[in-house]
């Protein structure tokens, strides 16, 4: 009886000690959670069961209320929609999706990866769900693409994104039924705007140059063109879907709306005009200097013959 009574008592003291360690661990688990960088969320199919403070702080929520919500309560409206109930379908998987999460707090929207992945718990199916945000990762990640394809003084595209995106359309191999012309662009007489008032007022020039022709393009039909500036005063119009007599309409358009509004500077306003050269790809074509060394063939010869006009190389 002793021994029995004995073992009883060691049995209930272990007992006591493995209540207390799970508590423990409760406790420390939880404020391991609470130290995480990221949100940490606990959901059921109908609603958060637990979250930490990380999710609790980008949710813009006390613990107690955001309990009881769902992910989805959060999402904007108009984002593409999490699919948050493939997430309960297979152990073992996560998936994870990029969605926009308004702060209910500040009302502030910031873009968050959603990393979503089932747990291993007998009865209620619950998924872990991790929020990261990654705004200001994707704004920098932006800023840096941008800076490697745009033209740092003028913001038009720059050569090498020019040439890249003409690469690609070379490589379709339905060239005869979607067509592809460029026009070559040179401002004119533009060493003497530099020579007479400087470089500044050049850099205003070749600024305005560019907001025109963006606006222009934008305005035209023409969303999928590209503008950029390929050196110096040189730019470049990328023109799919359009052959030669679309393209040399859009660019005689264009620099009559040039040459009939003057260039505000510093210095007053000046006059801007443009000698262009255009061509399109014919069938035979190898390569984009193809195109491109007529297209500076026909600018070339609008130079010569007078300025301020358009040349297009017949097919």
């Amino acid at each position: 009886m002793f021994e029995l009574f004995d073992c009883d008592e060691q049995g209930s003291a272990t007992a006591d000690i493995t209540r207390a360690s799970l508590v423990d661990t409760e406790d420390r688990l939880g404020i391991m959670l609470d130290a995480m960088p990221i949100g940490v969320l606990i959901h059921s199919q109908h609603a958060v069961l637990y979250a930490n403070a990380g999710a609790c702080s980008l949710l813009g929520e006390e613990r107690n209320s955001l309990i009881g919500k769902h992910i989805l309560d959060f999402q904007r409206s108009d984002s593409d929609p999490l699919a948050f109930d493939k997430a309960f379908d297979a152990l073992g998987t996560t998936m994870d999706q990029e969605i926009v999460l308004v702060n209910s707090h500040t009302g502030q929207e910031r873009l968050m990866k959603v990393i979503m992945g089932r747990l291993p718990w007998d009865g209620l199916a619950v998924v872990q769900v991790l929020l990261q945000d990654i705004t200001d990762q994707k704004r920098a990640e932006n800023s840096l693409r941008k800076l490697s394809i745009t033209d740092e003084l003028t913001g038009a595209y720059n050569r090498r994104h020019a040439f890249y995106e003409a690469g690609l359309y070379m490589e379709r191999s339905d060239r005869e039924a979607s067509p592809f012309s460029v026009a070559l662009l040179d401002i004119d007489h533009f060493k003497y705007v530099n020579d007479t008032y400087g470089h500044a007022v050049g850099d205003e020039v070749l600024k305005t140059f560019t907001q025109r022709g963006h606006r222009f393009l934008a305005t035209s039909n023409m969303d999928s063109a590209i503008f950029a500036r390929i050196g110096g005063e040189e730019f470049l119009i990328l023109a799919p879907g359009h052959n030669l007599a679309s393209a040399a309409k859009m660019a005689e358009t264009f620099r009559q709306r040039l040459a009939g509004t003057p260039v505000e500077t510093a210095k007053g306003p000046l006059s801007v005009t443009a000698s262009i050269g255009v061509a399109e790809r014919r069938w035979d074509d190898s390569s984009f200097d193809t195109i491109l060394n007529r297209a500076d063939d026909a600018l070339y010869e609008a130079k010569e013959s007078g300025r301020n006009r358009v040349v297009a190389v017949a097919a």
